[in-house]
């Protein structure tokens, strides 16, 4: 076996220890966690232990801190109707910022519950040193379908039209016709 470098030798000893110190401090933040919960359920026991036959009276300034402190931050992230608001860098940016602004703001509060994450993410920040949000984007595709009844030869060649130009987006799946004057057509869009 090659002998190590003095330099690669500390090297892996300076990771050891950072690892050694990381593991230490959460930890350490795990309890600090714990106890964090602890008082703000009331449960002093661990640093004020009752003796028996004397009042176990609990203090719940740590519930009563939090919960006083939630409506202002509430008010200061989501007391308008912009969670968030883009700024424009120049004049012609300005309808393109007002628009993504608007959209931004309707998906997080409107087609999300924008007001219970940020209320979550704010309380758990508060009890336990970190508040975490996690954030994603589904794509999903929607399928439906359409039956026409009884079309004209115009009114399915219209159909047939818009199908084409829908590059694939759109299909039409059956098409029977009943006499000269009567079509029905089934079909499907995405």
């Amino acid at each position: 076996m090659a002998k190590m470098s003095t330099s690669d030798l500390k090297a892996m000893l300076a990771s050891e220890k950072a690892d050694a110190l990381a593991a230490l401090s959460a930890a350490r933040l795990a309890e600090e966690r714990a106890d964090a919960m602890d008082y703000y359920l009331g449960d002093m026991r661990k640093d004020m232990p009752a003796q028996d036959g004397r009042s176990r009276a609990v203090s719940t300034d740590v519930a009563d801190t939090i919960e006083g402190l939630m409506p202002s931050l509430m008010d200061i992230f989501a007391g308008s109707d912009e969670v968030v608001r883009f700024e424009p860098v120049g004049p012609e940016d300005e309808a393109a910022a007002q628009q993504e602004t608007d959209y931004v703001n309707h998906v997080f509060m409107q087609q999300n519950p924008g007001f219970m994450t940020l209320y979550s993410f704010i309380k758990d920040a508060l009890l336990s040193k970190v508040g975490i949000v996690k954030v994603w984007w589904e794509e999903s595709e929607e399928e439906s379908r359409e039956t026409y009844y009884d079309l004209t030869d115009d009114q399915f060649a219209l159909l047939a039209q818009a199908v084409m130009e829908s590059d694939g987006a759109m299909k039409i799946v059956e098409h029977t016709v009943h006499g000269a004057a009567d079509d029905a057509v089934t079909g499907a869009a995405s």
